[in-house]
Formats: structure tokens, sequence, C-alpha cells
């Protein structure tokens, strides 16, 4: 009978040697809620820096145009450089990373186009940007929603500590280009 316990004893041993190591290595890992953090400061940082340029007295002259490409190609590179683990974050790190890359060759064109003096180049530039930038309102609806932030009524923390995602409202164009 010894003999049978002290294998039985081994196993239990291993496994919750195994499930011991199991659990300080999840403890290792990423949260949901860090991974989200991440994923919005990137984003938050793109909608930032759209808004600084789009605040300048000419937003749409080319310099601002340059730089607008330079914000969605930052946060692109960024963006691509996140370690996420979870799936459902991975695919909008995916979604996000193709927006600021539609984003940053329309503005390239648009910026092209205006200096060629194309106006039908202008404007095909100039729906494409909009395409591009039309994503983002659902993206940031889908990511706040799945993160589980609510919208903040002041500039305060939020009270779940997670970080809030806001859409850009002065980063998707409105006005037809002027080459």
């Amino acid at each position: 009978m010894r003999r049978l316990a002290r294998p039985a004893v081994k196993q239990i041993y291993r496994a919750s040697v195994l499930l011991s190591l199991g659990l300080v290595l999840a403890s290792c890992s990423e949260t949901k809620v860090s991974q989200c953090s991440k994923l919005i400061d990137i984003a938050n940082q793109a909608v930032n820096g759209v808004k600084s340029v789009s605040e300048n007295p000419n937003p749409d002259n080319i310099d601002s145009m340059n730089k607008i490409a330079d914000v969605a190609s930052t946060a692109k590179a960024s963006m691509q450089e996140l370690p996420l683990s979870d799936p459902q974050l991975k695919d909008y790190q995916t979604r996000f990373v193709s927006m600021y890359t539609d984003t940053n060759q329309a503005t390239l064109n648009l910026v092209s186009a205006a200096k060629a003096k194309d106006s039908q180049a202008a404007q095909q530039a100039f729906e494409a940007l909009k395409t591009a930038t039309a994503q983002e309102e659902p993206l940031v609806t889908a990511v706040n929603d799945y993160c589980k932030v609510q919208p903040l009524e002041s500039p305060a923390a939020s009270p779940t500590g997670s970080p809030e995602l806001s859409p850009a409202e002065s980063a998707s164009p409105s006005a037809s280009p002027t080459p």
C-alpha cells in the first residue's frame, strides 16, 4: 500500500508545482486592463498630435498636412510595436495600424496633389482621407466597450481606473481640400 501512495503523492506534488508555476507566470503577464491602457494611450497620443496641428492658425497648409502624416506614421509604428496577448485587442491593434497607414498615405497624397495643383487628385486623396478617418469613431467605441471605459464627465481620472479613448473630432476632415 505504501508504494501505491508514493507515486500518487509525487503526481500530486508535480501537478501542484506545475499549477503554481502556471499561476506565477499568469500573474506576470499583462492584464486586459493594462493592455487596454497601452493601446488607448497610443491612440490618444495620435488624437492629441492631430489636434495640436489642427489648432494652428492655418491647419490646411502643406506643412500642417505633413505633420498630420507624421503623427499617423508615428502612431502606426507605436501601435505595431505594442505587445498584446489578448486576441480582441490584437484585432483592434491591427485595425488601428490599418487606419493610421491609410491616413498617412491619404495625407501624403493630398500634399502631393496640392503641390502639383491637381484638384482632381486632391479630391481623390481627400475622399481617401475621409474614408480612413471615418474608421476612427467606430473603432474607438468598440475599444471603449471592450475595455469597459466609461465616458468622463470631467477631466479627472476615470472611476474605473481605465483611460478613456475619445474620437478626434478635429482629426476627421470636414471640408473640401484646396490645392
